[in-house]
């Protein structure tokens, strides 16, 4: 291991020492040992200057005039040139309100931190859109993909979509190093359905990924060649990449059209020791940021919590699961933001309740997964609802898919109150092939919505058994000023050649809506 090491000490990246987010077989030949130690680094560290908040996990909401901070690990200690949001049509320069060095700790447990904080401002004519976030310092660019959403206010009343267990890689498909995480297969179709939703934010409670990959599995997810090891691909960047952002032309979660927060469950980790909560909690700080943490979309105060990879309590019996550093984080979050008027907490599972916590903060409602059944109970002296979804991919439970697979559920808040669906299956059967997936919300365009025409007809197709507010439309059109019928115009962005016009519908339950769009007269 000494070149490892030697090699790994040279890379200027504040990280765990390599025996520890890593547990690596010895290869024989020392040419391969050195080219597999290589690859896995990179795999791990894809930017060692980089964006740890707005990241991956942990995406930021900033309105129009306002500023939001940056946490950035500046490796070269290079000054920062600029920050730009970049989105599918247009490019926006912040203002550089000020940054600040030091050491800025963001997790409590594993010690992790940054060395800048950069506080920014938007412009306010920005659009509205989820966009990447860069930071360009002494040549270099670091991209936090997805990661800030743009508002003009927060929407009241808002809504948001609660996922659960994934477990993206739990199967793969093809081959360890050129196949893909086959519950993508049902993750992307999902996306399709919820982009038309429109959810403002979407939670998944855990099990995002899985700490083995299954190969050459059967018909129903179970059988094959099962790899634990951290040098056996696909690796753990690889499973984390198709969580995010897709793989195979199959979409992962950042192709939805919000921001989504994800927290870790017992199965999100890859390589390393599953009773070493300090090394899968590193872990997921360095490929996912943030793991214990709070957010507001406006009044609702939302608490991410991990029961799960990391805190010194785990280890205390029967002890209360927030009495440790992360209940330190989340009631540090609510004092500083103030209580709102809807409290959310969200972790993983749902036999690890401290209901202390949840009294003394007045938690309205908590979500949780890692149980696959949907399921809904009343909790504490608040009291709290305690929810989950089921699961809305394939995690080797296909035979009993009508009980748990392709489940989510829709909740909505208005002031300080709120109320939730029953679960939502995205599609008729899935357990069909993906081309074959029969969607429970559609939306088609008469005419190719690509910027090349000054007309087209939207046709949404509700199949759910529930009213549908605030479905969303975008139509890309030809340069021009556009009227629309069935719907109301949210936002027109205008760019050299295009006309984009984002429309607002309300959907029926089994119904179909159609929205008109042409040129003014």
């Amino acid at each position: 291991m000494r070149k490892a090491n030697i090699f790994f000490n040279h890379i200027k990246v504040k990280s765990l020492k390599l025996t520890q987010i890593i547990q690596m077989k010895y290869l024989n030949s020392k040419i391969t040992f050195t080219i597999t130690i290589t690859f896995l680094l990179l795999s791990l560290f894809p930017s060692f200057g980089k964006i740890v908040y707005p990241w991956r996990a942990v995406p930021a909401f900033a309105e129009q005039n306002k500023g939001f901070v940056i946490l950035f690990n500046n490796t070269t200690y290079s000054d920062i040139d600029s920050v730009i949001l970049s989105g599918p049509f247009n490019r926006v320069l912040l203002k550089i309100d000020s940054i600040s060095t030091g050491r800025f700790t963001y997790d409590l447990f594993t010690k992790e931190d940054v060395n800048n904080k950069i506080w920014v401002r938007v412009p306010e004519s920005t659009p509205e859109e989820l966009y990447d976030l860069k930071v360009f310092s002494h040549g270099e660019v670091s991209i936090s993909r997805k990661s800030v959403k743009v508002l003009k206010e927060f929407k009241s009343p808002h809504f948001f979509i609660h996922i659960s267990d994934t477990h993206v890689s739990r199967q793969w498909e093809g081959t360890g190093e050129a196949g893909y995480a086959k519950e993508l297969e049902l993750l992307d179709k999902f996306i399709e359905v919820a982009n038309i939703i429109n959810p403002d934010f979407t939670i998944v409670t855990g099990d995002i990924i899985h700490h083995y990959s299954r190969l050459d599995a059967d018909s129903l997810g179970w059988g094959g060649n099962k790899l634990y090891e951290a040098d056996q691909r696909p690796l753990v960047e690889e499973k984390y990449r198709n969580y995010f952002e897709g793989s195979k032309g199959f979409s992962g979660v950042q192709a939805l059209n919000g921001p989504v927060f994800s927290l870790p469950g017992n199965h999100d980790s890859y390589g390393v020791s599953r009773k070493d909560h300090l090394a899968m909690a590193r872990q997921w700080n360095a490929l996912c940021g943030k793991r214990v943490y709070g957010f507001s979309y406006g009044q609702t105060r939302v608490l991410a919590a991990d029961d799960y990879l990391g805190d010194p309590v785990v280890d205390i019996p029967d002890a209360s699961p927030m009495s440790g550093l992360q209940g330190k984080i989340l009631d540090s979050f609510l004092i500083e933001n103030g209580p709102g008027t809807v409290r959310i907490m969200a972790q993983h599972r749902p036999d690890r309740i401290d209901t202390s916590f949840l009294d003394k903060r007045k938690i309205n409602i908590l979500l949780n997964g890692h149980r696959h059944n949907p399921h809904h109970e009343y909790v504490g002296s608040t009291p709290t609802l305690s929810i989950r979804p089921g699961t809305v991919c394939r995690s080797g439970e296909i035979e009993r898919w009508k009980e748990n697979l392709g489940f989510f559920r829709i909740f909505y808040i208005n002031g300080d109150q709120f109320e939730f669906t029953s679960p939502l299956r995205f599609c008729e059967d899935p357990t069909a092939p993906h081309e074959e997936l029969k969607l429970n919300l559609t939306l088609d365009f008469k005419q190719d919505n690509n910027g090349t025409n000054s007309r087209n007809e939207a046709t949404i197709e509700n199949h759910f058994s529930v009213d549908l507010p605030r479905c969303k439309v975008r139509f890309v059109m030809g340069k021009a000023n556009y009227h629309i019928d069935g719907g109301v115009i949210q936002q027109i962005i205008h760019t050299d050649d295009k006309t984009i016009v984002d429309v607002l519908t309300d959907v029926q339950s089994k119904s179909i809506k159609r929205i008109n769009i042409y040129p003014e007269q």
